[in-house]
């Protein structure tokens, strides 16, 4: 499994700051994904950071720079 540590790092510390959820971390998709109450929530695989996000909010994260739409087969 081939991830970032440092990115995998700033994840878990910024996770560890909210209050109430329960983070789980597993090994899946070439990388780590963070389960947060049951349902992931992020994956890191190698230098690429996938996280899911409200759907009302595509066309404002879309413009975010290193933006990339994924599909659930895995990145364009």
């Amino acid at each position: 499994m081939a991830y970032n540590n440092e990115l995998v790092n700033r994840v878990r510390e910024r996770l560890a700051m909210e209050e109430n959820i329960d983070v789980e971390e597993k090994k899946m998709f070439s990388g780590l994904s963070f389960l947060v109450n049951g349902k992931m929530c992020i994956n890191i695989s190698h230098d690429n950071l996938m996280c899911r996000y409200c759907a009302k909010l595509e066309d404002e994260d879309s413009e975010k720079k290193g933006y990339r739409y994924v599909e659930p087969a895995g990145f364009q």
